[in-house]
């Protein structure tokens, strides 16, 4: 028999901002057992990649485990695969960062285990040609990409059974082809099945190479996956089946196997993921920042962010130096891909994973701002620049306590409020949006008996009647300060269920931009009904974390009595949705911020924190005649199950403008933010 290698290259990763308990799971069922089970096969040789997300948590709480890989890299059991240290979308982060991260996890390696790494992980496998120079400069000779990759890049199937270089001549890595027929079969079909595969494959060929790249957590943390791999053994009798086939089966170090042979050939990869990304994509990861405009604006944070790092990098010695150090490992920590995106995991839908990105993010600006404005006095900044990069310029305004993101372009809305006391971004929401994935809801609904809906990966996930009257898809982003008008006879379920006329066009609109010295001032104008409005917002920035916005309106030729003017203003508090937060109406709560409803004519309506006392508030200079509120949940997709997630909660004053004294009409809201 033909004799060929196995180059087992196995990933382990969880998000930053993940729970503890999440993590624990995932070590009890899945990372200790699969370690600790490899360490008594020393025979067998496997490539590993270990996210520094999960390697600062072994750190603080099982360093035991981290102890136990020490040994198996010292006896050359394993080695250890770099990476970008918080796992980044490489393609999504500007170079330096990529370099920067990938030096951070290899120094890591090298003074944890003792060797220096020659190949890294690429996270979620999105690759452009580009990568290849900065990865290569980072000190990397190698890494893998799915066959899929090679498949749409020209290369035959039974061509993928070795490496290519990619890459120009003198910054070019070697990457293998993770077989995907590997993938869908380790841990999930008998073991003997991948070694009459081996077998199929090898037929008339020595020396071929078999790559299997994937997740680790399929090896006992995804649903039903422990019971298989480790109480009825699959991983001892996979490890067996090899060591009884090892006359022609070698288990090998992708490391070692660069070393000792020559490269298929040169090959230019093309921009692309796994099949499955490509498929929820929709071609590209970076599509993401188009279909959901919260990614965009995390993504183009993070953007500012390291722009603003990398500005103070030459400018900085000494002590600021230092400071700066940590400014950017907290902006690799926002980089971490998970919160960014939605497959078939939460990702992007989890709030806990967006609220980590941001708290990160906004630690290292607040490491800038320290630097920047060393004495503490206060300061205000207001500036017009293309933040989202669509062209057109946003205004940014912040100070000691806020950063504030202004959008002209798009209603004149604040798609952007950070606490930065808390580190936290109140506008950390996400809107209604319909997922290709909700026909499927309806379909298993419809057949009778049925509560199961089958997913692309052959799994099933639960379905609960009651999640259909969720299916409902939102007209706008759920940012602040979007006004209407709307007809007064307009129901608040209506409103929930994005059933409503929006009379006017001042909801997305583009607003004029008058920058002040204190205070920016937006104005636009637009048909409502049988009348013609002229509206100014002026917003400013006061300390003490307190925004004023003032509004007036003209009008010419009459209102009709049935316009109200609202204003929308959609929140997150800093643990979502706890018990402990009260819609306050007046000094009154009135409810959970779970709950909907309405407050009537109330001078003072927010949300507060009754365990520690962290508040928003909205005065208000003329009492609304009303105010709802409601929460925004999300149906979204998850391992096990369809899911119900509360995202944000939705406040909607709204007032009938008095013009019979004129053609003016005024509304001061003061929006106070108290900890």
């Amino acid at each position: 028999m033909a004799k060929v290698y196995l180059g087992m290259a196995v990933h382990f990763h969880q998000p930053t901002g993940n729970f503890k308990y999440v993590i624990e799971r995932a070590y009890r069922l899945c990372y200790s057992p699969f370690l600790n089970t490899l360490s008594r096969y020393p025979e067998i040789k496997m490539t590993f990649h270990i996210s520094g997300c999960l390697l600062d948590y072994f750190e603080e709480e099982h360093s035991e485990i981290l102890d136990l890989i020490a040994g198996m890299v010292s006896s050359g059991q394993i080695e250890m695969m770099s990476g970008g240290y918080y796992e980044p979308i490489l393609t999504a982060i500007p170079e330096r960062d990529i370099t920067g991260q990938i030096r951070m996890m290899s120094d890591y390696i090298k003074s944890r285990f003792g060797t220096d790494p020659r190949g890294m992980w690429i996270p979620e496998r999105v690759w452009e040609p580009s990568l290849a120079g900065p990865i290569h400069n980072s000190g990397i000779r190698y890494s893998i990409l799915d066959d899929n990759h090679f498949l749409n890049s020209g290369v035959g199937k039974e061509d993928t059974f070795g490496f290519f270089l990619t890459g120009r001549a003198k910054e070019a890595i070697a990457v293998y082809p993770s077989d995907k027929q590997l993938r869908y079969m380790i841990p999930f079909r008998l073991p003997q099945e991948a070694i009459d595969y081996f077998r199929s494959k090898a037929a008339g060929r020595e020396g071929i190479i078999f790559v299997y790249g994937d997740d680790g957590e399929k090896f006992g943390e995804w649903p039903g996956t422990h019971k298989w791999v480790f109480e009825e053994f699959w991983l001892e009798n996979f490890f067996k089946a090899l060591l009884q086939n090892r006359d022609w089966i070698e288990t090998i170090k992708l490391s070692d196997h660069l070393n000792n042979n020559q490269p298929l050939g040169a090959l230019k990869i093309n921009p692309g993921s796994y099949e499955e990304m490509m498929e929820w994509s929709g071609g590209s990861w970076l599509n993401f920042l188009s279909k959901y405009p919260e990614t965009n604006q995390m993504h183009k944070k993070m953007l500012y962010v390291s722009a603003r790092i990398n500005g103070l990098e030459k400018k900085c010695k000494g002590d600021a130096a230092r400071q700066l150090k940590e400014a950017k490992k907290e902006l690799y920590k926002g980089q971490c891909n998970c919160g960014y995106w939605h497959g078939v995991f939460g990702g992007l839908y989890l709030y806990h994973l967006r609220s980590a990105v941001y708290q990160h993010l906004i630690a290292a600006e607040k490491i800038t701002d320290g630097i920047l404005h060393p004495k503490g006095a206060p300061w205000l900044d207001i500036k017009q620049i293309d933040f989202d990069s669509d062209g057109k310029k946003e205004v940014i305004i912040e100070d000691r306590d806020l950063f504030v993101c202004l959008d002209p372009d798009e209603g004149a809305v604040i798609k952007e409020l950070d606490y930065k006391p808390l580190s936290f971004n109140l506008l950390n929401t996400l809107s209604r949006k319909k997922e290709a994935y909700h026909h499927k809801i309806l379909e298993a609904l419809h057949k009778e008996g049925s509560a199961k809906v089958a997913t692309i990966h052959e799994d099933y996930k639960t379905v609960d009647a009651g999640v259909t009257e969720h299916l409902v898809y939102d007209k706008f982003p759920r940012y602040s300060l979007r006004n209407y008008f709307v007809r007064d006879g307009l129901r608040l379920n209506d409103f929930m269920n994005s059933n409503y006329e929006e009379l006017g066009d001042f909801a997305r609109g583009a607003y004029t931009v008058v920058k002040k010295d204190r205070a920016v001032i937006l104005k636009r104008g637009s048909d409502v009904l049988s009348s013609k409005i002229d509206l100014s917002k002026r917003i400013e920035v006061r300390s003490g974390a307190e925004i004023e916005v003032c509004y007036t309106l003209k009008k010419t030729g009459d209102l009709d009595v049935g316009a109200l003017f609202g204003l929308e203003l959609n929140l997150t508090m800093p643990y979502l949705n706890a018990d402990r937060y009260q819609y306050v109406s007046d000094d009154n709560a009135c409810a959970g911020i779970k709950a909907s409803g309405a407050a009537y004519a109330p001078a003072r309506f927010g949300i507060k924190d009754f365990q520690e006392g962290f508040s928003v508030s909205l005065l208000f200079s003329q009492k609304p005649l009303d105010v709802w509120y409601f929460p925004v949940e999300t149906v979204s997709q998850s391992e096990k199950a369809y899911e119900l997630n509360y995202q944000c909660s939705c406040i909607f004053p709204r007032w009938k403008p008095d013009f019979s004294r004129g053609n003016d009409w005024n509304l001061r809201v003061k929006w106070c933010i108290l900890k």
